[in-house]
C-alpha cells in the first residue's frame, strides 16, 4: 500500500472511532431533591448532677452519696426502671484559690461531683421528675435531650420523599427540554443527621410562677428529621 493510501485509512478509522465515542455519550438530567419528616417525641435523657464542696474529702463524698440516694428513691417513687438510671459518674477534686497575700495556691477543700443519667420513657414523667430532683439534692441539670424510638423510620421516610421531589424537579427540566427521562443512573443520599435537641418550653409565666402547676408546664415539641438526595437520571429523547 502506498504512503498515500495508508494516510487515507488512518483518517477514516479515526473518524469512525470519534463517531463511536460520540454515539456513546450518555445524555443526563442531574437533580437534588429534599425533604422532612416530624415526630413527636417519646424519650428523654436528662443528665444531672449533685456537687457537694466541705474541707473533708470524706464529708464531701458522704453528702453527695445521702443526696444520690434521695434522688435514687425520687426515682424509684416514679417508677422509672433502674436499668434507664446510670449513677457511675464519680470525681473528686481538691479546690484551691489563690492568695494573693502570699502569691500561693490556698486549698480550701474539696470537691466532690456525682453524676446521674436518666433515660425517661414516659415523658408525662419529665415535669415531675426535672421540678423535684432539685429539691433531692441536684444542683446541676442539663436541658432534656428528647429522642424518639422511630428515628431510623422517620428517616427513611424523609428520603422517600427526599426522591419524590428529586423526581418531580427532573421530569419538569426534561419537560422544559423537550426531552423524557430514563433509568436512573445514580443515587447518593446525605448521612443520617444528628438528633436535635428540641427545648422544653413552658406553656405560659403564671404556670411556671404557680408550683402547682410547675410540672405540666414542661411541653415537648416535635423532632424534625431532614434529607437530601442528589440523583442522576438518563434522558431518552422526546
Amino acid at each position: 500500500m502506498t504512503t498515500g493510501k495508508l494516510f487515507i485509512a488512518l483518517l477514516l478509522t479515526a473518524a469512525s472511532t470519534f463517531a463511536v465515542a460520540d454515539d456513546a455519550t450518555e445524555r443526563t438530567v442531574a437533580v437534588s431533591g429534599s425533604a422532612f419528616v416530624t415526630v413527636e417525641p417519646d424519650i428523654a435523657r436528662i443528665n444531672m448532677s449533685i456537687v457537694e464542696r466541705d474541707a473533708s474529702p470524706s464529708a464531701a463524698q458522704a453528702a453527695a452519696g445521702e443526696s444520690v440516694n434521695k434522688v435514687l428513691k425520687l426515682l424509684e417513687k416514679l417508677a422509672i426502671e433502674r436499668k434507664y438510671i446510670n449513677t457511675t459518674g464519680a470525681m473528686i477534686r481538691p479546690d484551691y484559690r489563690w492568695n494573693r497575700s502570699t502569691e500561693e495556691q490556698e486549698l480550701l477543700g474539696y470537691v466532690v461531683e456525682r453524676n446521674i443519667s436518666v433515660e425517661l420513657r414516659e415523658l408525662e414523667k419529665l415535669g415531675p421528675l426535672i421540678e423535684q430532683v432539685t429539691l433531692a439534692g441536684v444542683n446541676q441539670l442539663s436541658p432534656p435531650q428528647l429522642d424518639s424510638s422511630t428515628r431510623r423510620d422517620a428517616y427513611r421516610d424523609a428520603l422517600a420523599k427526599a426522591f419524590k421531589d428529586a423526581q418531580e424537579n427532573a421530569a419538569r427540566l426534561a419537560g422544559a427540554a423537550g426531552e423524557k427521562l430514563g433509568r436512573v443512573l445514580s443515587i447518593n443520599s446525605s448521612s443520617m443527621p444528628v438528633m436535635p435537641m428540641p427545648r422544653m418550653r413552658a406553656q405560659s409565666a403564671a404556670l411556671m410562677a404557680d408550683s402547682s402547676g410547675a410540672e405540666e408546664s414542661y411541653v415537648p415539641g416535635e423532632i424534625r428529621f431532614d434529607a437530601q438526595v442528589s440523583v442522576v437520571y438518563e434522558l431518552t429523547g422526546k
